[in-house]
């Protein structure tokens, strides 16, 4: 899973939230979660700032990626290999 942390004072979250959506469009079977640390209320300790990203409990960015870089961490996670994404 796809976990990212975001914040209302956080410059960069609103940045985030275009990404997740973009994930979201691209690969529409994985599944994605944004915690809302002003909001949320059991924030794991390794969360140190925000936006951060992870898949499941591994750092994936501390700060925004570009789309590309995040696609390809979450390909490399699942498992998906460039061919199965040709058309």
């Amino acid at each position: 899973m796809l976990r990212i942390y975001v914040a209302r004072h956080c410059a960069g979250c609103a940045t985030a939230t275009a990404l997740v959506e973009r994930v979201r469009a691209a690969r529409p079977g994985v599944p994605v979660h944004v915690v809302d640390i002003d909001v949320e209320i059991n924030i794991p300790r390794h969360v140190i700032g925000t936006p951060m990203y992870f898949w499941n409990d591994r750092v994936l960015f501390l700060g925004n990626p570009s789309e590309a870089e995040l696609l390809a961490e979450v390909d490399r996670h699942r498992g998906w290999g460039e061919v199965e994404h040709e058309g």
